[in-house]
């Protein structure tokens, strides 16, 4: 894979793509290359580590990666389609990894983008397509969907756990007993590992494994049960305010 890669970005083009499937636990080993990367996510979901933090990526997103950055990837289901770019033929070149929102129309021009041959005429209607896709893809507002994962292995451990199966209902309390520490000690220590209470950070693993749930076709209600939510509707609530959208938005995205 690495070899195609290379061949890949070595070619005499602004943007080449690379189409990828990947098994359920699919591990990536640390990696970098020597392009801008947008990974798109086509279906299932990734967990982008960096020394910088963790990204998650659902169905329906991207997430810029700056050349030479040592990243590694988890997969759930995936189907990858990445972008690499020549970074001076970027209007604005990422200094940091940034998750985006694929637009309609970023989506078309992937689509046909993925079909051309690696060296594509940049004189007809292929070049126009390829410049037409880096300018939309420069355009697009970051998301919020950085996870922060603790350099901390005890903790890394449990999350990553969480993360494959979350359930709303697990309480800090619980993961205070595995540790072997007090509810106060294990409050400040995860904090200071992440960013964010337990609680927050329980919340937005939740919504990010159902976004990519929902994507590949089960129903709310499935999904809201299984994470110990008393109702769909409670589910939604919750889901509503960490994103500003319904659940049905993203059942929808998959239809």
């Amino acid at each position: 894979m690495y070899r195609k890669i290379d061949l890949l970005e070595d070619a005499d083009r602004d943007v080449v793509m690379l189409e990828s499937d990947y098994p359920d636990g699919h591990v990536v080993a640390t990696h970098s290359h020597k392009r801008v990367q947008l990974l798109h996510a086509v279906r299932g979901i990734l967990q982008l580590e960096t020394d910088e933090g963790s990204w998650i990526v659902p169905p329906g997103f991207a997430l810029w990666i700056p050349a030479g950055m040592r990243h590694q990837l988890r997969t759930t289901q995936v189907t990858t389609r990445s972008l690499y770019f020549r970074p001076e033929a970027l209007e604005q070149v990422p200094s940091s990894c940034e998750v985006i929102e694929v637009s309609p129309l970023l989506r078309v021009l992937i689509d046909e983008a993925i079909r051309m041959p690696v060296l594509y005429d940049t004189n007809l209607r292929d070049g126009a397509v390829m410049r037409l896709l880096l300018l939309e893809a420069g355009q697009l507002p970051a998301a919020p969907f950085h996870l922060p994962m603790p350099s901390d292995p005890q903790l890394a451990q449990l999350c990553h756990a969480f993360f494959r199966s979350p359930r709303q209902s697990v309480t800090p309390a619980e993961w205070a007993r595995q540790l072997h520490v007090s509810e106060r000690t294990f409050y400040r220590r995860f904090v200071a590992a992440t960013g964010l209470s337990f609680i927050e950070w329980r919340r937005q693993a939740c919504v990010f494994v159902a976004i990519s749930r929902l994507t590949l076709g089960e129903s709310v209600t499935n999904v809201a049960l299984d994470m110990d939510y008393e109702s769909p509707s409670a589910f939604s609530a919750m889901f509503r305010k960490a994103t500003g959208k319904p659940p049905s938005a993203y059942v929808r995205r998959a239809a």
